[in-house]
């Protein structure tokens, strides 16, 4: 356990001089970095809210519950106005012409 605890340190370690030696190089290199390591950070966060978000959204008290209501209404307003595009298919007798397709 104590060797795993100093390759951890060592990283850090290692990470720690990078960014200082990257510093030392110029301002440049500080905007690099700060952006390549504020990255992973955003990404986490992100997750963090949208995770936070769905567990409260389970709950009575959402936010956005009447907002996706009223757009589920409305989705289902417009399918129903819309025409039916589906092609009927005729259950009347099999003619001959029909059996000829069928086995084709």
């Amino acid at each position: 356990m104590d060797g795993r605890t100093e390759s951890i340190q060592d990283f850090f370690n290692q990470v720690w001089s990078f960014a200082t030696d990257k510093h030392n190089q110029g301002v440049y290199n500080t905007v690099c970095l700060v952006v390549l390591l504020a990255l992973p950070l955003l990404v986490l966060l992100t997750t963090l809210v949208v995770c936070c978000h769905c567990c409260c959204c389970r709950h009575a008290n959402c936010c956005c519950k009447d907002a996706m209501a009223t757009t589920r209404s409305e989705m289902k307003k417009k399918k129903n106005s819309d025409e039916d595009l589906w092609i009927s298919v005729k259950a009347g007798p099999m003619t001959p012409d029909r059996v000829a397709l069928n086995m084709v």
